[in-house]
């Protein structure tokens, strides 16, 4: 519901408050947001930046009750623009032990602003398990000692019942077992199967006895600015998503082209990186996007105010599982649930994919552990004994279902895996650690062979956020990019990565699903003019998004992330022995590409510290004054 009348002195499109929760002393309060702090730094991504940088010393490990978890939305949240229930969480994470930058969808973002609130900041750890309840303005933490053990969609069940709510009614974003238990993998799910998976945010929830946000929909409106304009540039977005490519394939199948475009180019990961040969088992044409689709009986369950053909749910029509209710896996969940450690059942593939969620385990972190686990069960670097009697073979869903359940409970060797590939790794050694795909922060890669994708293993690499920073631009010429890219040019990939920078940060604060505005920069600000009044134009969005990643990149350095670290595994960044990019390395540029990267960047080389004129130009003086004295 939008509204043209200011309530207490909020900014337009924001509900004006974040609130504030102590988990130690059980006190909640609101922390008001004037124009000038959400100008500066917007909302979701970019607020979550500022307050961690300001708030989380560097002695602060990511399970110190002093570190932050903030679950945040933006200005287009609630409004009639697509998708646009988002979250963003930022804290410390539990992979890299620095700074997080992850987002899901659905119905948050719509929910708490109708309930009176932008974000929320938890500090502290309760001395016992609790859920947080918001419902139009207030707040409370109620005790979830009964909802322990829950997975994310049981939790979600029970609160529905517990409360007497249903459907978008109610949204809750919740942590699985794996959350409970620490597992540096953990994410935090909602509404039945958005997740915000990177950098063990759900283990950052459990360790601060957090197991449930639970959001009503209430019935506060949004002040803004210029109603007819929300709904002029939300009917535009829409337009160009339906009709222009990049966006009309999201419209159309969501993510599901993903395995089909990329097994052409070597950019399907297949049985840990081991080969880009599709197996002789994989029917590609039932892989094709329509046919994965066309494979289940399915109906919609888009986000809030979405229109987009995406985000569905499935129901197995055979084999043990039939009559199971699943939701559609992103492209990722494809791979990570299936492709990189060799099932192509589809079926299995998308009913694993749905364990994964319901445990709270990012899948792609969990297809990396497993490839990983079943190419050293083939090699004999791990047992059978080793592995508590399980068989990991390549492809054996049971299997990879088995070691779900050891890990999430960190059971014998599941304990290890818990801790995530590039420890588990680390742990056996040797020849085994050679086998590992991760990065030397600690990260894993999407769900993508990044040996043919060097953006993407220089991003993932270069990264603040635990996660790809910059991503693959949607309209690289509006940012005076070449419409298309040689994806394996030492020249041209770390130029598109570094000019990049600062358009996801801008995505992630604005409230909206990256794939709803796959659009133009200058119509995304155009939307946000309209919601908050500002004459906010495509510059304004990329100085917003370079200021965040400065502000992760200073959070990181301070905490002992450096440039020494910026380069990816010995698996990860080795040469494909076959298929469409067999021969072709990284390795013989990686110093070049960082080179250029950092020029273009500015920052130093040496240090990885953003130079001191543009930590002028980004009005960050603190920052200046922390890294340059």
């Amino acid at each position: 519901m939008l509204v043209t009348e200011k309530k207490r002195n909020q900014p337009a499109g924001y509900a004006g408050a974040l609130l504030r929760v102590d988990l130690t002393t059980g006190r909640l309060w609101e922390q008001p947001i004037d124009d000038e702090f959400a100008r500066s730094y917007v909302g979701g991504t970019g607020m979550g930046a500022r307050i961690l940088y300001d708030e989380v010393g560097a002695d602060v490990q990511w399970n110190d009750p002093e570190n932050r978890l903030i679950l945040a939305t933006g200005p287009l949240a609630g409004t009639p623009t697509w998708g646009s229930g988002g979250l963003s969480v930022v804290t410390k994470g539990a992979i890299t032990g620095g700074a997080t930058s992850t987002q899901a969808n659905g119905f948050f973002g719509a929910n708490i602003k109708s309930s009176g609130f932008d974000g929320i900041v938890f500090q502290g750890r309760s001395d016992q398990w609790v859920y947080l309840y918001i419902h139009n303005g207030t707040a409370e933490l109620r005790d979830a000692s009964h909802l322990l053990g829950l997975d994310t969609w049981e939790t979600q069940d029970h609160l529905y019942e517990e409360l007497g709510l249903s459907g978008h009614q109610l949204s809750v974003y919740s942590i699985g077992p794996s959350g409970e238990n620490l597992i540096r993998f953990a994410g935090i799910q909602g509404d039945y199967g958005h997740v915000a998976s990177k950098n063990g945010c759900g283990a950052v929830m459990g360790s601060k006895r957090v197991k449930a946000v639970a959001i009503v929909r209430g019935n506060r409106g949004i002040y803004v600015a210029d109603p007819r304009g929300v709904f002029r540039t939300a009917d535009d977005i829409a337009y160009q998503m339906r009709t222009e490519l990049p966006g009309q394939n999201f419209y159309l199948i969501g993510t599901l082209g993903g395995v089909t475009g990329l097994a052409p180019v070597g950019g399907l990961p297949i049985k840990n990186l081991t080969t880009n040969i599709l197996p002789a088992e994989a029917d590609m044409s039932k892989w094709e996007p329509m046919e994965l689709r066309e494979g289940f009986d399915h109906r919609g369950h888009q986000c809030n105010a979405c229109g987009m053909h995406h985000c569905h749910m499935q129901v197995i029509r055979d084999g043990v599982h039939a009559g199971d209710v699943v939701d559609e896996p992103e492209y990722e969940g494809w791979v990570g649930a299936g492709w990189a450690w060799g099932c192509t059942d589809r079926t299995k593939v998308s009913w694993m994919n749905t364990q994964c969620d319901r445990a709270g385990v990012d899948v792609n972190e969990f297809g990396w552990v497993i490839g990983w686990v079943m190419e050293c069960y083939e090699k004999e670097y791990l047992t059978r004994q080793d592995l508590g009697g399980i068989q990991a073979v390549w492809g054996d869903a049971d299997a990879a279902y088995e070691l779900l359940q050891m890990l999430c409970t960190r059971q014998g060797f599941g304990d290890v895996l818990a801790e995530g590939i590039k420890r588990a790794a680390e742990h056996l050694g040797g020849p085994a650690q050679d086998c590992a795909v991760y990065t030397m922060k600690g990260s894993s890669p999407r769900g993508h062979d990044h040996r043919a994708l060097w953006p993407e293993m220089l991003d993932t690499c270069v990264s603040s956020t635990g996660t790809l920073e910059s991503g693959g631009p949607t309209r690289p010429q509006e940012l005076g990019l070449p419409a298309t890219l040689q994806v394996q040019s030492p020249d041209d990939v770390p130029r598109q990565v570094a000019l990049t920078l600062g358009r996801r940060h801008f995505e992630d604060s604005i409230g909206t699903c990256f794939f709803t505005t796959s659009t133009t920069i200058a119509a995304i600000a155009e939307a946000v003019s309209a919601v908050t009044g500002w004459n906010y134009t495509k510059d304004d969005a990329m100085y917003l998004g370079r200021r965040t990643a400065a502000l992760m990149r200073a959070f990181n350095l301070r905490s002992g992330i450096g440039p020494e670290l910026e380069r990816p595994s010995a698996r990860y960044g080795s040469t494909p022995v076959d298929g469409p990019a067999a021969g072709v390395s990284t390795a013989p540029h990686w110093d070049h590409m960082l080179d250029t990267w950092y020029e273009l960047v500015e920052y130093d080389r040496e240090s990885g510290r953003p130079l001191p004129e543009l930590l002028d130009r980004l009005a960050l003086p603190e920052v200046k004054a922390e890294l340059w004295g």
